[in-house]
């Protein structure tokens, strides 16, 4: 599984040997049972990177890694409907390969002096695990879901207890059964939000989603545990009995493309405000990048289409958007970076900053499709020390 620590020891890779090789497989619909169009696209790409690689002299250092993914794209077929990344370093002995969920934007094939992440960046928002439960008096099913794949881990049923033939001399015995199975019932709240804390605890879930009908709902949510309350994003309407797992992954899906979406508007909002008051904000690529050289990102956020060129200095790590030949902080001689974009997102990640991705933000497009939200103003910081 591909955690934050995964990311971001993958970003911190940089080969001098320049034989990072990074592959994604995107599933597609095939056109026969054989998936030969998958198998030609592969090895038509594997064929272009030894090319390429035979032109510069460095043929030796990616061959080992490129037939390698040759032998696996012969047993991908399809990948059960899942995407494939894959990461490796002939010269540092490496090979990590992982499942992904099936949205990269294409088949790719990069070799580089280090990892294309921003594929798998962009799916970071995908790969967290959610629970989802679906309760109503008498029964209770949970369900968890990782990727696209959904599985069922409970399903407990509430005994309630009987009623007698009648309500007793005049109605008695009426109240005190009604308020039992009302205690019954909410016992078995408590043992939904109790199993929930079983299997998760205070970290194994991203998110939390609850289906139930809609009278039993604040009923439910009082008995849960207030770390599951956190991460609770949304609600449908469902019946434990009748729900399918299908219909539970759709609702699912839906609830957190509304719930990201909602997420990416208020983190753009935020941003824009704190850069207009000159506070934790940080708008366009020359002052995200200066942000990231004095560690104050707290969250980058791309817009998608983003794409830039720059340099590196070898000897600091400092980016530059500009074409310049030394560095500006220590005046060593820097490389030039065709991807800027794969070094942002690693200085990122090394710093411990989130990565948002916004889609199709004209408001970002007018500051050049990158913005970042701050821990802090390094300047303001060294001012009020200078104050005191």
């Amino acid at each position: 599984m591909i955690t934050r620590d995964t990311l971001r020891e993958l970003a911190a890779f940089q080969s001098p040997a320049e034989d990072a090789v990074t592959f994604y497989f995107q599933p597609g619909v095939p056109q026969d049972k054989s998936h030969r169009q998958e198998a030609i696209l592969v090895k038509d790409l594997v064929r272009n990177a030894i090319a390429s690689a035979e032109k510069v002299g460095k043929n030796g250092n990616v061959r080992a890694s490129l037939e390698h993914i040759l032998e696996l794209s012969e047993q991908l077929h399809g990948n059960r409907g899942k995407g494939k990344a894959v990461f490796a370093s002939e010269s540092k002995k490496l090979w990590r390969e992982f499942d992904v969920p099936p949205h990269l934007p294409s088949t790719q094939l990069i070799v580089n002096r280090r990892f294309h992440l921003t594929p798998l960046t962009c799916l970071s928002e995908v790969l967290g695990k959610v629970s989802i439960a679906l309760v109503d008096r008498t029964r209770a099913r949970l369900f968890e879901m990782s990727m696209d794949d959904v599985k069922e881990v409970a399903d407990f049923i509430n005994e309630l207890t009987r009623r007698g033939r009648s309500d007793g001399f005049f109605g008695y015995d009426a109240g005190h059964a009604e308020r039992r199975v009302d205690n019954e019932t909410t016992g078995h709240y408590r043992r939904v939000g109790e199993r929930l804390m079983e299997l998760y605890g205070t970290g194994g879930i991203e998110a939390f989603i609850l289906g139930c009908h809609e009278e039993a709902r604040n009923y439910i949510e009082k008995e849960l545990h207030p770390y599951t309350l956190q991460r609770l994003i949304g609600h449908f309407v469902a019946d434990p009995a009748t729900t399918s797992p299908d219909e539970v992954r759709q609702q699912a899906h839906r609830i957190l493309r509304e719930h990201r979406a909602r997420q990416r508007e208020q983190l753009v909002a935020e941003v824009l405000n704190e850069a207009n008051a000159e506070n934790r904000g940080a708008l366009g690529l020359r002052r995200v990048l200066k942000s990231l050289q004095l560690g104050e990102v707290q969250t980058l956020v791309l817009e998608r289409s983003f794409c830039a060129t720059g340099t590196e200095c070898p000897n600091c790590s400092s980016l530059d958007m500009a074409r310049v030949k030394y560095c500006s902080f220590c005046s060593y001689e820097v490389q030039p970076i065709t991807d800027l974009a794969d070094a942002i997102i690693g200085r990122a990640l090394g710093n411990g900053a989130d990565i948002v991705y916004v889609p199709n933000n004209a408001q970002l497009q007018r500051h050049g499709n990158i913005a970042a939200l701050l821990r802090f103003r390094a300047e303001r910081n060294i001012a009020g020390r200078v104050a005191v």
